[in-house]
Protein backbone atom coordinates (compact mmCIF):
# COMPACT_ATOMS: atom_id res chain seq x y z
CA UNK A 1 0.00 0.00 0.00
CA UNK A 2 2.49 2.51 1.04
CA UNK A 3 4.14 3.15 -2.73
CA UNK A 4 0.56 3.55 -3.77
CA UNK A 5 0.40 6.59 -1.33
CA UNK A 6 0.32 10.22 -3.07
CA UNK A 7 -0.71 12.45 -0.29
CA UNK A 8 -2.53 15.43 -1.04
CA UNK A 9 -2.12 17.59 1.33
CA UNK A 10 -0.08 20.33 -0.33
CA UNK A 11 -2.57 20.68 -2.93
CA UNK A 12 -5.49 20.66 -0.40
CA UNK A 13 -3.49 23.81 1.32
CA UNK A 14 -2.52 25.45 -1.55
CA UNK A 15 -5.92 24.98 -2.86
CA UNK A 16 -7.71 26.20 0.33
CA UNK A 17 -5.30 29.09 0.68
CA UNK A 18 -3.88 28.29 3.75
CA UNK A 19 -0.13 28.19 5.00
CA UNK A 20 2.03 25.16 6.54
CA UNK A 21 2.09 27.25 9.91
CA UNK A 22 -1.52 27.61 10.25
CA UNK A 23 -1.97 23.72 9.17
CA UNK A 24 0.59 23.17 11.87
CA UNK A 25 -1.36 25.54 14.57
CA UNK A 26 -4.45 23.46 13.90
CA UNK A 27 -3.33 20.33 14.31
CA UNK A 28 -0.48 21.07 17.03
CA UNK A 29 2.92 20.46 15.64
CA UNK A 30 5.43 22.94 13.83
CA UNK A 31 5.51 23.75 10.43
CA UNK A 32 8.99 22.35 9.33
CA UNK A 33 6.84 18.66 9.97
CA UNK A 34 3.79 19.85 8.11
CA UNK A 35 6.91 20.73 4.94
CA UNK A 36 8.52 17.31 5.65
CA UNK A 37 4.85 15.84 5.12
CA UNK A 38 3.97 17.91 1.77
CA UNK A 39 7.97 16.50 0.11
CA UNK A 40 7.35 13.10 1.46
CA UNK A 41 10.54 12.34 4.10
CA UNK A 42 8.09 11.59 6.66
CA UNK A 43 4.44 10.70 6.77
CA UNK A 44 1.94 12.23 9.86
CA UNK A 45 0.86 9.90 12.33
CA UNK A 46 -2.18 7.95 11.78
CA UNK A 47 -3.85 9.69 14.64
CA UNK A 48 -3.72 12.95 12.58
CA UNK A 49 -5.03 11.78 9.00
CA UNK A 50 -8.89 11.59 10.40
CA UNK A 51 -8.19 15.25 11.75
CA UNK A 52 -6.52 16.54 7.90
CA UNK A 53 -9.48 14.83 6.24
CA UNK A 54 -11.89 16.82 8.26
CA UNK A 55 -10.51 20.30 8.10
CA UNK A 56 -10.20 19.73 4.21
CA UNK A 57 -13.64 17.75 4.11
CA UNK A 58 -12.58 15.12 2.11
CA UNK A 59 -11.92 11.05 3.05
CA UNK A 60 -8.70 10.01 4.66
CA UNK A 61 -8.23 7.79 1.10
CA UNK A 62 -8.84 11.24 -0.53
CA UNK A 63 -6.15 12.52 1.46
CA UNK A 64 -3.35 9.77 0.92
CA UNK A 65 -4.44 10.20 -3.10
CA UNK A 66 -6.11 6.55 -3.00
CA UNK A 67 -8.85 8.02 -4.42
CA UNK A 68 -9.19 10.83 -6.67
CA UNK A 69 -10.72 13.29 -4.83
CA UNK A 70 -14.09 14.72 -5.94
CA UNK A 71 -13.85 17.84 -7.32
CA UNK A 72 -10.38 17.03 -9.13
CA UNK A 73 -10.60 18.71 -12.43
CA UNK A 74 -11.28 16.15 -15.15
CA UNK A 75 -8.05 15.81 -17.56
CA UNK A 76 -9.75 15.23 -21.07
CA UNK A 77 -8.21 13.96 -23.82
CA UNK A 78 -9.36 15.73 -26.47
CA UNK A 79 -10.36 13.12 -29.31
CA UNK A 80 -12.77 14.99 -30.59
CA UNK A 81 -10.20 18.04 -31.46
CA UNK A 82 -8.27 18.75 -34.73
CA UNK A 83 -4.96 19.08 -32.71
CA UNK A 84 -5.23 15.90 -31.60
CA UNK A 85 -5.46 14.06 -34.64
CA UNK A 86 -3.01 16.01 -36.23
CA UNK A 87 -0.52 15.00 -34.27
CA UNK A 88 -1.53 11.09 -34.88
CA UNK A 89 -0.60 10.63 -38.02
CA UNK A 90 2.37 8.02 -37.11
CA UNK A 91 0.28 6.40 -35.12
CA UNK A 92 -2.61 6.22 -37.90
CA UNK A 93 -0.30 4.66 -40.71
CA UNK A 94 1.60 2.14 -38.25
CA UNK A 95 -1.67 0.88 -36.89
CA UNK A 96 -3.44 0.65 -40.73
CA UNK A 97 -2.79 -3.16 -40.95
CA UNK A 98 -4.59 -4.26 -38.34
CA UNK A 99 -7.66 -2.65 -39.39
CA UNK A 100 -8.90 -4.77 -43.01
CA UNK A 101 -8.54 -7.97 -44.47
CA UNK A 102 -8.81 -7.12 -48.51
CA UNK A 103 -10.70 -10.07 -49.45
CA UNK A 104 -13.24 -9.10 -46.52
CA UNK A 105 -13.51 -5.48 -47.47
CA UNK A 106 -14.32 -6.80 -51.31
CA UNK A 107 -16.68 -9.47 -49.91
CA UNK A 108 -18.90 -6.40 -48.42
CA UNK A 109 -18.87 -4.20 -51.54
CA UNK A 110 -19.43 -6.84 -54.50
CA UNK A 111 -21.78 -9.73 -52.26
CA UNK A 112 -23.74 -7.32 -49.79
CA UNK A 113 -23.70 -3.53 -50.44
CA UNK A 114 -24.10 -5.40 -54.29
CA UNK A 115 -22.24 -2.00 -55.42
CA UNK A 116 -22.44 -3.02 -59.46
CA UNK A 117 -21.79 0.12 -61.66
CA UNK A 118 -19.97 3.30 -60.26
CA UNK A 119 -20.67 5.41 -57.19
CA UNK A 120 -19.71 8.75 -55.51
CA UNK A 121 -18.41 8.08 -52.22
CA UNK A 122 -17.76 10.51 -49.35
CA UNK A 123 -15.62 9.08 -46.22
CA UNK A 124 -16.60 11.48 -43.09
CA UNK A 125 -13.82 11.76 -40.40
CA UNK A 126 -11.38 10.26 -43.73
CA UNK A 127 -7.62 10.99 -41.68
CA UNK A 128 -5.15 11.03 -44.63
CA UNK A 129 -7.56 8.81 -46.59
CA UNK A 130 -6.84 5.01 -45.87
CA UNK A 131 -9.93 4.19 -47.23
CA UNK A 132 -9.69 5.78 -50.40
CA UNK A 133 -6.67 3.44 -51.04
CA UNK A 134 -8.64 0.63 -49.83
CA UNK A 135 -11.86 0.29 -51.32
CA UNK A 136 -11.56 2.57 -54.59
CA UNK A 137 -9.59 -0.39 -56.24
CA UNK A 138 -12.43 -2.58 -55.54
CA UNK A 139 -15.53 -0.44 -57.14
CA UNK A 140 -16.69 -0.16 -60.67
CA UNK A 141 -14.28 1.75 -62.81
CA UNK A 142 -15.32 5.37 -62.95
CA UNK A 143 -16.40 5.61 -59.03
CA UNK A 144 -15.62 8.85 -57.28
CA UNK A 145 -14.12 9.47 -53.68
CA UNK A 146 -14.20 12.16 -51.63
CA UNK A 147 -12.80 12.92 -47.95
CA UNK A 148 -13.43 15.10 -45.43
CA UNK A 149 -11.38 15.85 -42.11
CA UNK A 150 -11.01 18.50 -40.25
CA UNK A 151 -6.75 17.69 -39.07
CA UNK A 152 -5.52 19.76 -41.93
CA UNK A 153 -1.88 17.99 -41.97
CA UNK A 154 -3.64 14.61 -42.28
CA UNK A 155 -5.18 15.94 -45.38
CA UNK A 156 -1.90 17.04 -46.93
CA UNK A 157 -0.30 14.08 -46.69
CA UNK A 158 -3.25 12.03 -47.53
CA UNK A 159 -3.46 14.13 -51.04
CA UNK A 160 0.12 13.40 -51.37
CA UNK A 161 -0.30 9.51 -50.93
CA UNK A 162 -3.42 9.26 -53.19
CA UNK A 163 -1.04 10.68 -55.94
CA UNK A 164 1.87 8.15 -55.18
CA UNK A 165 -1.21 5.30 -55.50
CA UNK A 166 -2.84 6.52 -58.38
CA UNK A 167 -6.08 7.10 -56.82
CA UNK A 168 -8.46 9.32 -58.10
CA UNK A 169 -10.03 10.73 -55.07
CA UNK A 170 -10.02 14.15 -53.32
CA UNK A 171 -9.59 15.30 -49.69
CA UNK A 172 -10.96 18.43 -48.07
CA UNK A 173 -9.88 19.92 -45.07
CA UNK A 174 -12.87 21.29 -43.28
CA UNK A 175 -15.10 19.99 -39.85
CA UNK A 176 -17.55 18.27 -41.30
CA UNK A 177 -20.24 18.96 -39.09
CA UNK A 178 -20.58 22.35 -40.02
CA UNK A 179 -19.94 21.61 -44.12
CA UNK A 180 -21.87 22.87 -46.93
CA UNK A 181 -24.22 20.18 -48.43
CA UNK A 182 -23.43 21.31 -52.22
CA UNK A 183 -23.04 17.91 -53.66
CA UNK A 184 -25.05 14.12 -52.98
CA UNK A 185 -23.65 10.56 -52.70
CA UNK A 186 -23.97 6.91 -53.18
CA UNK A 187 -22.35 6.06 -50.38
CA UNK A 188 -21.34 7.66 -47.26
CA UNK A 189 -18.90 6.39 -44.66
CA UNK A 190 -17.22 6.92 -41.86
CA UNK A 191 -14.80 4.68 -39.79
CA UNK A 192 -13.28 4.99 -36.66
CA UNK A 193 -14.93 8.31 -35.99
CA UNK A 194 -18.22 8.00 -33.82
CA UNK A 195 -16.21 6.39 -30.75
CA UNK A 196 -14.30 9.91 -30.25
CA UNK A 197 -17.44 12.20 -30.45
CA UNK A 198 -19.56 11.13 -27.77
CA UNK A 199 -22.94 11.84 -29.36
CA UNK A 200 -22.88 10.43 -32.73
CA UNK A 201 -26.54 11.37 -33.68
CA UNK A 202 -25.73 14.72 -35.24
CA UNK A 203 -22.67 13.30 -37.54
CA UNK A 204 -24.91 10.26 -38.81
CA UNK A 205 -27.85 12.92 -38.95
CA UNK A 206 -25.30 14.95 -40.95
CA UNK A 207 -23.87 12.02 -43.06
CA UNK A 208 -27.80 11.41 -43.89
CA UNK A 209 -27.72 14.55 -45.44
CA UNK A 210 -25.13 14.38 -47.50
CA UNK A 211 -26.76 10.60 -48.81
CA UNK A 212 -29.00 10.06 -52.06
CA UNK A 213 -32.09 8.82 -51.91
CA UNK A 214 -31.25 5.27 -51.64
CA UNK A 215 -27.82 5.85 -50.37
CA UNK A 216 -25.45 3.74 -48.44
CA UNK A 217 -24.27 5.08 -44.94
CA UNK A 218 -22.16 2.67 -43.51
CA UNK A 219 -20.66 3.28 -39.52
CA UNK A 220 -17.74 1.28 -38.61
CA UNK A 221 -15.89 1.24 -35.31
CA UNK A 222 -14.07 -0.80 -32.87
CA UNK A 223 -15.67 -1.71 -29.43
CA UNK A 224 -13.37 -1.08 -26.65
CA UNK A 225 -14.48 -4.18 -24.70
CA UNK A 226 -13.59 -6.52 -27.85
CA UNK A 227 -10.64 -5.01 -27.81
CA UNK A 228 -9.14 -5.09 -24.61
CA UNK A 229 -10.02 -8.38 -24.24
CA UNK A 230 -9.24 -9.66 -27.60
CA UNK A 231 -5.72 -9.49 -27.00
CA UNK A 232 -3.96 -13.62 -26.57
CA UNK A 233 0.15 -13.78 -26.28
CA UNK A 234 1.20 -17.06 -25.94
CA UNK A 235 2.98 -18.15 -22.61
CA UNK A 236 1.24 -15.33 -20.96
CA UNK A 237 -1.39 -14.93 -18.44
CA UNK A 238 -4.79 -14.48 -20.37
CA UNK A 239 -6.96 -13.35 -17.55
CA UNK A 240 -4.33 -10.64 -16.40
CA UNK A 241 -4.33 -9.37 -20.07
CA UNK A 242 -8.24 -9.31 -20.13
CA UNK A 243 -8.33 -7.74 -16.46
CA UNK A 244 -9.96 -4.74 -16.56
CA UNK A 245 -10.46 -3.49 -12.83
CA UNK A 246 -11.21 0.20 -12.99
CA UNK A 247 -11.30 0.21 -16.80
CA UNK A 248 -15.21 0.47 -16.72
CA UNK A 249 -14.89 3.80 -14.79
CA UNK A 250 -12.16 5.09 -17.01
CA UNK A 251 -14.78 4.52 -19.68
CA UNK A 252 -17.98 5.85 -18.30
CA UNK A 253 -16.01 9.11 -16.84
CA UNK A 254 -14.74 9.49 -20.45
CA UNK A 255 -18.35 8.80 -21.97
CA UNK A 256 -19.73 11.78 -19.59
CA UNK A 257 -17.03 14.33 -19.29
CA UNK A 258 -14.76 13.85 -22.68
CA UNK A 259 -16.55 13.55 -25.54
CA UNK A 260 -15.50 10.02 -26.30
CA UNK A 261 -18.20 6.58 -26.28
CA UNK A 262 -16.05 3.26 -26.78
CA UNK A 263 -19.78 1.66 -26.92
CA UNK A 264 -20.40 3.53 -30.21
CA UNK A 265 -19.93 0.21 -32.48
CA UNK A 266 -22.66 -1.60 -30.06
CA UNK A 267 -24.81 1.81 -30.10
CA UNK A 268 -24.66 2.84 -34.22
CA UNK A 269 -27.72 0.26 -35.13
CA UNK A 270 -29.97 1.87 -32.88
CA UNK A 271 -29.26 5.40 -33.45
CA UNK A 272 -29.53 5.00 -37.07
CA UNK A 273 -32.78 2.92 -36.81
CA UNK A 274 -34.03 6.22 -34.48
CA UNK A 275 -32.73 8.44 -37.64
CA UNK A 276 -35.32 6.13 -40.25
CA UNK A 277 -32.32 4.66 -41.94
CA UNK A 278 -33.83 1.50 -43.52
CA UNK A 279 -32.71 -2.00 -43.82
CA UNK A 280 -30.11 -1.24 -40.74
CA UNK A 281 -27.97 -4.51 -40.14
CA UNK A 282 -24.62 -4.97 -38.34
CA UNK A 283 -21.38 -7.47 -39.39
CA UNK A 284 -18.06 -8.00 -38.20
CA UNK A 285 -14.75 -7.07 -40.02
CA UNK A 286 -12.88 -10.41 -39.97
CA UNK A 287 -9.74 -9.18 -39.01
CA UNK A 288 -7.55 -11.05 -36.96
CA UNK A 289 -3.80 -10.25 -36.47
CA UNK A 290 -1.72 -13.76 -35.82
CA UNK A 291 2.03 -12.78 -35.52
CA UNK A 292 4.83 -14.80 -35.11
CA UNK A 293 8.87 -15.08 -35.75
CA UNK A 294 8.45 -16.07 -38.86
CA UNK A 295 6.53 -13.76 -40.59
CA UNK A 296 7.05 -10.82 -42.47
CA UNK A 297 7.71 -7.69 -40.31
CA UNK A 298 7.49 -9.35 -36.80
CA UNK A 299 9.73 -7.01 -35.39
CA UNK A 300 7.69 -3.86 -37.03
CA UNK A 301 3.96 -5.83 -35.34
CA UNK A 302 5.72 -6.34 -32.12
CA UNK A 303 6.38 -2.75 -32.05
CA UNK A 304 3.38 -1.78 -32.95
CA UNK A 305 1.33 -3.17 -30.44
CA UNK A 306 3.83 -2.14 -27.87
CA UNK A 307 3.24 1.41 -29.17
CA UNK A 308 -0.46 0.81 -29.08
CA UNK A 309 -1.78 3.86 -26.95
CA UNK A 310 -5.52 2.77 -26.73
CA UNK A 311 -4.91 0.18 -24.55
CA UNK A 312 -2.53 0.87 -21.79
CA UNK A 313 -0.58 4.11 -20.15
CA UNK A 314 2.63 4.47 -18.59
CA UNK A 315 4.02 7.04 -15.87
CA UNK A 316 3.07 9.22 -13.22
CA UNK A 317 1.04 11.75 -15.51
CA UNK A 318 -0.93 9.33 -16.69
CA UNK A 319 -1.72 7.92 -13.15
CA UNK A 320 -3.05 11.39 -12.54
CA UNK A 321 -5.25 11.52 -15.68
CA UNK A 322 -6.93 8.07 -14.90
CA UNK A 323 -7.26 8.95 -11.61
CA UNK A 324 -9.32 12.13 -12.77
CA UNK A 325 -11.43 9.91 -14.95
CA UNK A 326 -12.49 8.20 -11.59
CA UNK A 327 -10.17 5.37 -11.11
CA UNK A 328 -8.92 4.81 -8.24
CA UNK A 329 -4.97 4.87 -7.44
CA UNK A 330 -4.70 1.34 -7.41
CA UNK A 331 -6.69 0.85 -10.35
CA UNK A 332 -5.17 2.95 -12.63
CA UNK A 333 -1.44 1.33 -11.74
CA UNK A 334 -3.22 -1.98 -12.59
CA UNK A 335 -4.77 -0.77 -15.55
CA UNK A 336 -0.80 0.99 -16.44
CA UNK A 337 0.75 -2.38 -15.21
CA UNK A 338 0.32 -4.29 -18.00
CA UNK A 339 1.82 -2.40 -21.23
CA UNK A 340 5.02 -2.53 -18.58
CA UNK A 341 4.55 -6.16 -18.14
CA UNK A 342 3.75 -6.84 -21.62
CA UNK A 343 7.11 -4.71 -22.81
CA UNK A 344 9.08 -6.98 -20.67
CA UNK A 345 8.11 -10.02 -21.85
CA UNK A 346 8.77 -9.61 -25.11
CA UNK A 347 11.98 -8.20 -24.31
CA UNK A 348 12.77 -11.18 -22.74
CA UNK A 349 11.95 -13.40 -24.94
CA UNK A 350 13.16 -11.45 -27.68
CA UNK A 351 11.87 -13.08 -31.03
CA UNK A 352 10.32 -16.19 -29.64
CA UNK A 353 6.70 -14.84 -29.08
CA UNK A 354 3.48 -15.18 -30.97
CA UNK A 355 0.20 -13.20 -30.24
CA UNK A 356 -3.25 -12.83 -31.03
CA UNK A 357 -5.09 -10.00 -31.14
CA UNK A 358 -9.08 -9.20 -32.47
CA UNK A 359 -9.88 -5.93 -32.44
CA UNK A 360 -13.75 -5.99 -32.83
CA UNK A 361 -14.55 -3.61 -35.52
CA UNK A 362 -18.30 -3.56 -36.32
CA UNK A 363 -19.92 -2.30 -40.10
CA UNK A 364 -23.04 -1.15 -39.44
CA UNK A 365 -25.11 -0.21 -42.84
CA UNK A 366 -28.46 0.95 -43.90
CA UNK A 367 -30.32 2.85 -46.56
CA UNK A 368 -31.28 5.97 -46.48
CA UNK A 369 -34.98 6.08 -47.72
CA UNK A 370 -35.66 3.50 -50.60
CA UNK A 371 -33.93 1.96 -53.69
CA UNK A 372 -30.72 0.22 -54.25
CA UNK A 373 -27.37 2.35 -55.31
Amino acid sequence: MKNRIQFQLSKLRRRKGVTQQEIADIIGTSFQNVSKWENGVTMPDITVLPVLASYFEVTVDELLGLVPLKDEEYICEETDSREFWNERLEYLLRTKKSNWNTDYLKFLIQDVWKIKKPVDILDCGCGYGYMAVMMMPLLPEGSTYTGIDFADKLIEYGTELLKEQGVKGKLVSTDFLSASVKQHYDVVITQSVLRHIGNSRPFIKKMMEFGKKGSLIVCIDSNRELESAGLFVDGMDYDFLCDRHGAEKHWKSEFENGNRDYAAAMRNAYVMRELGIQGVEVRMNDKVSFVCPEKEDYKQNVEDLLRQDVLWYYGSDEIERLMSHGMSREEAEQYSQKGRVLAEYFSEHKEDVCYTWFRGKTITFGRKGGGQV
